[in-house]
């Protein structure tokens, strides 16, 4: 496979391994490795970080492998953005995968495909592994379907669209390295001018709210970089492409995640079939991203972040969760966060 792969890490030695296996089979000719370094004071961490290194060490099948490998630890926003800087520097188009992120085989051919597919419509800015259970139906019997965002739990891009963004949120992590303490600062969330989402990017009115505070909030801890990208997505009313089946299982929870730590277990990928089915047409599929705008704000709206900070076990915010997922519950909860 010729599209460069890029394999951001940390300290998770086991999801790694586990992301290498998949990658043995699909032998990208070019791998990037973009891995954080252990926090101060924690030498635990600094075992992890370096079983994870061994393991890219160990690769066996002919690549050509890049190391961006952080001495001390930057944080999970320095790291990733800093990461796809370099990366974006070098190649024109990646298949991004963080350690957690476990594809199919076949999240490769439909990546690879798309990216080439795509390449100068500059309407679409990202290939999308993770459905978040998404109705296949919604999808109208195609391979795949247009939302707005899509998940990064496995995704692909060009330079040209991350560039873009950059562009204009370019927060730069200066001294991110430099820190003496354990909790990662991270760079204010400002951009060189308000970009908010544009009024036919977004489905629901809950969404067009979330997004847009998400793109005045100059705090760079409470969203991810992942936050910011979309908006940038939104902003210029570009558009994502969603796999009709789950490509990528995320196993990024419970002990050991830097931030999804509930009790949950992973969705697991499954196998894309080809040649692909094209939609006919490149335009927003109003129902599968009021799908995912709802599931979205489920789990990252403030309503259910109120919650987070009310529920604290992890056992029970499982429970809540399944009671949620009931189809009857679900639609009334639909109906509560799509306002």
């Amino acid at each position: 496979m010729q599209t460069p792969v890029v394999l951001i890490a940390f300290r998770r030695p086991d999801v790694t391994r586990r992301n290498l296996d998949v990658l043995r089979q699909v032998r990208p000719e070019q791998l990037f490795v973009v891995a954080d370094g252990p926090r101060p004071g924690r030498p635990d961490e600094a075992r992890q970080c370096e079983a994870v290194r061994e393991l890219i060490d160990a690769i066996d099948w002919p690549v050509k492998v890049e190391r961006k490998l952080a001495e001390r630890n930057l944080g999970l926003e320095a790291n990733v953005e800093l990461g796809l800087d370099w990366v974006f520097s070098q190649v024109d188009r990646a298949i991004v995968l963080e350690d957690d992120c476990i594809p199919d085989p076949s999240f490769f051919r439909y990546a690879d495909e798309l990216l080439e597919r795509y390449a100068a419509d500059q309407r679409v800015w990202q290939i999308g592994g993770d459905t978040h259970l998404v109705p296949k139906e919604m999808f109208g019997g195609y391979s795949y379907g247009f939302s707005t965002w899509a998940s990064v739990w496995g995704w692909a891009t060009w330079a040209d669209r991350w560039h873009s963004h950059r562009a204009e949120f370019n927060r730069d992590h200066a001294g991110a390295e430099d820190r003496v303490d354990e909790v990662p600062r991270t760079a204010p969330a400002q951009r060189t001018h308000v970009a908010v989402p544009h009024p036919d990017a977004l489905v629901t009115e809950a969404a067009r709210k979330h997004f847009t505070f998400v793109s005045t909030e100059p705090d760079g801890d409470r969203y991810g970089w992942d936050h910011h990208w979309w908006v940038t997505i939104m902003s210029r009313q570009g558009l994502s492409v969603m796999p009709c089946v789950n490509l990528v299982e995320h196993d990024g929870y419970g002990e050991g995640a830097t931030h999804t730590r509930a009790a949950k277990n992973p969705e697991p990928a499954l196998s894309l079939e080809f040649p692909l089915s094209h939609p006919p047409a490149v335009e927003l599929n109003r129902e599968i991203e009021g799908e995912l705008e709802l599931v979205l704000l489920r789990t990252d709206g403030r309503l259910s972040r109120f919650a987070r900070r009310l529920i604290r076990p992890l056992w029970l915010r499982a429970l809540v969760r399944r009671f949620i997922e009931i189809p009857i519950v679900w639609r009334v909860v639909r109906r509560l966060v799509g306002q």
